[in-house]
């Protein structure tokens, strides 16, 4: 086992710094060591370190990123493996093979030897679907917020990816939307358990929740027993990549939530929810384009 100074090898640009790190390395070589080599070795060049740990949305699902870097052909996304084995491979390979079919992401490397050269038997799933990585925000910006706005003028809500996303989510969670919802309600701290929810704690009036989304996006989480789940997107700091990202992740959210037993035994209720969400759609299919609008779902904040 090597020690003293172990120098990185890595998928990186030619002309990026080369990256040091004290050795030996293991298993379990804490990932802040090699944030802090980065953040040392970077120092004095073009590349600037963003941030640490931080969640990025694709269309697989949340990956967690060690550590982000703004070089000046754009931003990347570095990956540490402490040990250049197939697991290690296996992992990179996943979401690389993600960077490339969708784009978004630009995924670095570093570890002790060239992940490209490992080809492991198992490319296994990478991206997590059985959460959203939303958290309640105690100061919400100000400004406005929507399920959907157009960026040009004449774009029509309903041939938008966004209106098939939330279409299908709607039908997703027909007839379960008050159980989906505590879900919700769960992952950002408000209840324990399903059982501490009753439709009696939220009554005819909409709930809106503040919630700071992935990547910081600021979201409104509304509920109502008329229009169900909804999510409102802040207008000036949303791009529509994102919130079709997002929407997608929930989607992704509740189908594997459903396969579980207990809930996929539930039995199917009436959903006043998607009866309106499909009056919505007959409505606006039948606008002119002169009359189409230019949000929905708007909230002020």
């Amino acid at each position: 086992m090597r020690s003293g100074p172990i120098e990185l090898i890595t998928n990186a640009p030619a002309d990026w710094p080369r990256v040091w790190l004290e050795g030996p390395l293991t298993a379990h070589t804490p990932t802040l060591h090699f944030i802090t080599a980065v953040e040392t070795c970077f120092r004095g060049s073009q590349l600037q370190v963003l941030e640490a740990d931080v969640v990025r949305v694709t269309r697989q699902g949340v990956l967690v990123v060690p550590l982000r870097v703004r070089a000046p052909d754009g931003e990347y996304d570095l990956f540490f493996y402490p040990e250049a084995d197939e697991k290690a491979a296996g992992h990179f390979m996943a979401v690389y093979e993600i960077a490339r079919k969708f784009g978004r992401l630009k995924p670095v490397f570093y570890s002790t030897d060239d992940l490209f050269a490992i080809y492991p038997d198992d490319v296994g799933e990478v991206a997590r679907q059985d959460r959203l990585f939303i958290q309640a925000s105690l100061m919400p910006p100000r400004g406005q917020y929507a399920m959907w706005w157009a960026e040009q003028p004449g774009e029509r809500f309903e041939l938008s990816p966004t209106y098939g996303l939330i279409d299908r989510l709607y039908r997703e969670i027909s007839g379960l939307e008050f159980s989906a919802f505590a879900q919700l309600l769960i992952e950002i701290g408000m209840i324990q358990s399903e059982e501490e929810a009753t439709a009696y704690t939220f009554p005819d009036q909409t709930v809106e929740i503040p919630l700071q989304g992935p990547e910081g996006v600021p979201i409104i989480l509304s509920f109502s027993q008329a229009r169900g789940i909804r999510f409102h997107f802040h207008t000036q700091r949303t791009p529509p990549e994102y919130r079709e990202l997002f929407l997608n992740l929930a989607l992704l959210r509740f189908k594997l939530w459903k396969k579980q037993p207990e809930i996929a035994s539930l039995p199917r209720l009436e959903s006043p929810p998607l009866l309106w969400w499909q009056d919505l759609g007959k409505r606006l299919r039948s606008l002119s384009d002169d009359q189409a609008i230019g949000a929905v779902g708007s909230v002020k904040r």
